[in-house]
């Protein structure tokens, strides 16, 4: 196998499809990217699976000897980084043998036979639809603080993706907060018997959090295909598949409070910075302590914002306007920020039902968009 790419071109295919590769694996394949081309082919395929999710894209080159062979992406990526010219070519002889050459640089790994790489699934399915990459990966960044990292009950550590007519709605929820953000916007309908769009399905954490970095910041259309097991994101030049998580979702709407006795309307960006201001003191590592919970008094139009620990002590004011009776209650901080920093317009609006019931946070007034929605709840901590 002889081929021949343009540098920038390789670099960027070979840092995305670290998107898929196996990390700590007992199979070297895993940890492999795949190079298939035929001979006289003007695009090569590259492509990696780590069993759970895959990636494959094809690329032009110039193929003197076309093959099948596995090489080490990690080892791969390091290389071509440091390479002087604007050209690579990929040497592969019967010994397997890997000759990756630039200019007077020069470096040898170790391929392996194509054929032992794993068979990926069928890269199509019956239903789908298509949506804005833009509106997507801005989707996904809203909701994935909330997606839980380890949970007893798997489908808390994925989001659940619900899409109906022309309305795109995400939900996370870790056990202590849960994030709700909703679209409405033309959606391109893939289903093949061309039937309503209609479709629920829980992605994974670790695949949302490896699509929003494929996915650019442009308005091109992504198309989203559901198999039985897997879903399929197909992009210009780049296919990513996830398998995804089986079962069914918790009943969201059911633990979001409903009848709120206290509403307090503030801005955004001064409650942000009072709470950034409050964590050098509840994120204090000092002495091995244990983070603290920040205090809110929300007290007649100012809101006091106060935590003591080890180390020392805050307080700080926000000004709010506020309906209902005053309130003592606890949060952990970066929890709260979390939720905060997700949120997209300048005024919010936070209902309380009481010190040990989750806040809702909410848009209050002209939103980003007329046409875009969400919600955080936040579950308070008990206060000594």
């Amino acid at each position: 196998m002889r081929i021949t790419f343009e540098k920038t071109v390789l670099e960027a295919a070979v840092n995305d499809s670290l998107c898929a590769v196996s990390e700590k694996n007992t199979y070297q394949t895993l940890e492999c990217i795949r190079f298939r081309c035929a001979d006289g082919d003007s695009t090569c395929s590259l492509t990696t699976f780590d069993l759970n999710k895959g990636f494959v894209t094809e690329i032009p080159c110039r193929v003197e000897i076309g093959g099948n062979y596995l090489i080490n992406a990690a080892k791969l990526n390091r290389i071509i980084k440091f390479l002087p010219d604007q050209y690579v070519t990929l040497d592969i002889n019967e010994k397997k043998i890997v000759q990756v050459i630039s200019g007077r640089s020069k470096f040898e790994l170790h391929a392996l036979e194509g054929e032992t790489f794993p068979n990926i699934p069928e890269l199509d399915g019956e239903r789908g639809f298509t949506v804005s990459g833009e509106i997507l990966k801005k989707m996904i960044a809203q909701v994935f603080f909330a997606i839980a990292v380890t949970d007893q009950r798997p489908m808390l550590c994925g989001a659940y993706c619900i899409v109906k007519d022309n309305l795109l709605k995400l939900i996370s929820c870790d056990g202590n907060r849960l994030a709700v953000r909703e679209t409405v916007c033309s959606l391109g309908n893939k289903n093949k018997d061309m039937s309503t769009l209609d479709l629920s399905f829980i992605v994974p954490g670790k695949t949302l959090s490896q699509l929003s970095r494929l996915l650019n910041d442009t308005d091109d259309e992504i198309a989203v295909i559901l198999a039985r097991k897997h879903v399929i994101f197909k992009m210009e030049n780049k296919i990513f598949f996830s398998r995804l998580i089986e079962g069914d979702y918790i009943d969201y709407n059911r633990v979001i409070p409903k009848e709120p006795k206290i509403s307090v309307v503030l801005d955004r960006m001064s409650f942000i910075s009072s709470l950034e201001r409050a964590s050098l003191v509840t994120e204090d590592k000092s002495l091995g302590q244990v983070k603290s919970s920040v205090k809110l008094n929300f007290e007649g139009d100012i809101l006091k914002v106060f935590c003591e620990s080890l180390s020392g002590s805050v307080y700080d004011e926000v000004l709010i306007e506020k309906e209902g009776d005053d309130l003592l209650i606890g949060f952990n901080c970066r929890y709260l920020l979390d939720a905060l920093k997700s949120a997209d317009s300048e005024k919010i609006r936070i209902a309380i039902t009481g010190p040990l019931m989750g806040v809702v946070i909410t848009a209050e007034g002209e939103k980003e968009s007329s046409e875009t929605d969400y919600l955080y709840m936040v579950c308070p901590v008990r206060l000594n």
